[in-house]
């Protein structure tokens, strides 16, 4: 099966936020595997579950798209290359950890600046995503969390003391945001 252009457009506009968010997954190491190396491996994967699902369902491709069982089985095959590729990278983790980079200091500005593109992409489609479900006030809770992440504890957990200070409410009204905020996003993902 061989997709063609507008295929794979109908595919990479659907699927294309979906695709960087899964790469960002994989690993959170350069030196391994960059997003945009993972983002390459994903479009491959795309690639071979349109070609899985014709193959399993003997019909052509718009005799599917748009369905929710094609959907939800091409999900299922980006999630599942996410998950084996994590595990191979997983297996080499100790030959890489406590390394050293032999390259000079702007190979190294040049990775910051490119992952700094990515978490704010990333940023971006998050926020869009969820963001017509949000209140103002919510948003606002979450973009000042992105802007300064000295409000999250090592733990993961937001400090919601400071961050109540810094919003100039009580701990109470924050933690019951928060909580909700929690609540929409965990449903949403």
């Amino acid at each position: 099966m061989t997709v063609n252009d507008e295929q794979w457009s109908k595919i990479d506009e659907k699927y294309c936020r979906l695709l960087w968010k899964i790469s960002h997954n994989i690993s959170g190491d350069d030196a391994i595997a960059t997003p945009e190396d993972n983002y390459a491996d994903l479009q491959v994967a795309a690639l071979e579950a349109v070609a899985g699902f014709e193959k399993k369902t003997g019909r052509k491709f718009d005799e599917f798209w748009g369905e929710k069982l094609f959907d939800q089985y091409f999900k299922t095959c980006l999630w599942n290359f996410k998950n084996n590729k994590g595990a191979r990278i997983a297996k080499r983790y100790h030959l890489y950890r406590d390394s050293v980079p032999l390259c000079n200091d702007n190979k190294l500005k040049e990775i910051e600046i490119r992952h700094e593109e990515a978490q704010q992409l990333e940023n971006n489609v998050f926020f869009e995503d969820i963001g017509y479900i949000l209140n103002k006030q919510q948003k606002d809770i979450l973009n000042v969390l992105v802007q300064d992440p000295g409000l999250i504890k090592e733990s993961g957990k937001v400090n919601i003391r400071k961050l109540a200070k810094e919003m100039g409410t009580t701990w109470y009204h924050m933690d019951k945001i928060i909580k909700e905020i929690s609540r929409i996003v965990a449903n949403r993902l």
